[in-house]
């Protein structure tokens, strides 16, 4: 019934762009330094191997460039689509006509959402059941049960 919600996914291949980021950026300029360095050699020291050799670590090096720019993408594919997955969710559970998320923490997620009647209410918590339905919870009730404003988030009929 509700969409999958999965932070950890994207923030994984984001991890591993950067791992790989850390990698091919410096033998990528270690590559150009060498390039560099074989084309002011005489040409006796011009050999195929050398060249050979600058030319793999060139191409090493813009596999995991490119590798590390397709695992941002993913990134960021998987995180707006988890994102829009989570205001879906709560736009189907909840009677909300607007919500946007505005922070993930690995548990919760902090929503800004308009109410049924219109009331716009910032910093709610979203947190999943065993089963993956939304549950919202003002963080401010949280803090101080006796001042927190309710606010009037009705569960959908159906």
């Amino acid at each position: 019934m509700y969409q999958p919600v999965d932070f950890a996914t994207p923030q994984i291949h984001l991890a591993v762009a950067g791992i790989i980021a850390v990698f091919a950026m410096p033998m990528g300029i270690h590559a150009l330094v060498r390039w560099r360095k074989f084309r002011k050699d005489p040409a006796q020291q011009q050999t195929y191997a050398r060249r050979r050799d600058v030319g793999i670590e060139s191409a090493v090096a813009a596999l995991g460039i490119i590798g590390a720019l397709v695992f941002a993408g993913m990134f960021s594919i998987g995180w707006k689509q988890s994102e829009k997955n989570l205001e879906a969710n709560v736009e189907t559970r909840y009677v909300v006509s607007d919500v946007v998320m505005t922070s993930w923490n690995g548990s919760t997620a902090l929503v800004d959402l308009v109410d049924a009647k219109g009331v716009a209410a910032t910093g709610i918590e979203v947190s999943f059941d065993a089963v993956g339905a939304p549950v919202l919870r003002d963080a401010a009730f949280g803090l101080d049960p006796k001042h927190a404003v309710e606010h009037a988030l009705d569960l959908r009929q159906g």
